[in-house]
């Protein structure tokens, strides 16, 4: 379960949450909204990967700024940029030594990218890249999923098989979309609704 308590963030002048006080306890929630409303934002603050002005953001009662909590989020967002350097392959290796976690033989054949496991991040197509990140935000198994645009320029098998895992999902997940799609099934929120939200 999400929280965020007396939240207020923005950058520069533009303020986009001030003094927000929300729980989110559906399983799974989508939040639509326009481009550059804070949807991008709100997720990246819900994995503790920017801190807030003021307040704070915690899951299952524990602050997301700490590692061990960071640990049991996966995210997938356009802002979280791969390393280039980096193949396919090393990435994947990477991210399983650093969450301790087997390698994700089955979501690899899935997702297709077996034959782009020996291609340098920085050439994968828009499609391929996407997969990778979502790879990345699912194979250690998390306990909160935060997924930005998910099934953008994904082709119909791997959109597929991602909304398969999304349906047996046992955690949380959090999407913010303008897919109409995936909507089905899930608590929605427009990001209005954290900014209109005060203490």
């Amino acid at each position: 379960m999400l929280h965020f308590e007396k939240l207020t963030h923005g950058f520069g002048s533009k303020t986009l949450f001030s003094s927000v006080t929300m729980t989110l306890k559906a399983p799974k929630i989508v939040l639509t909204g326009p481009n550059g409303s804070g949807k991008t934002t709100l997720l990246l603050l819900a994995a503790g990967l920017i801190k807030p002005q003021s307040g704070k953001v915690t899951f299952q009662n524990q602050t997301v700024l700490t590692s061990t909590i960071k640990s049991q989020i996966g995210i997938s967002a356009n802002k979280i940029a791969l390393p280039e350097f980096f193949t396919t392959k090393e990435q994947i290796q990477f991210h399983c030594a650093m969450h301790q976690c087997g390698y994700p033989e089955q979501l690899i054949a899935q997702f297709s990218l077996h034959p782009f496991l020996n291609t340098k991040i920085d050439d994968l197509s828009l499609g391929n890249y996407k997969k990778l990140s979502l790879l990345c935000a699912i194979m250690h198994s998390p306990k909160l999923l935060l997924l930005d645009e998910p099934n953008n320029g994904l082709d119909e098998k791997t959109n597929a098989a991602l909304m398969a895992y999304l349906t047996q999902f046992k955690g949380q997940v959090i999407i913010a979309s303008h897919d109409e799609s995936m909507l089905k099934g899930c608590k929605v929120y427009d990001i209005a609704d954290f900014q209109q939200v005060k203490t």
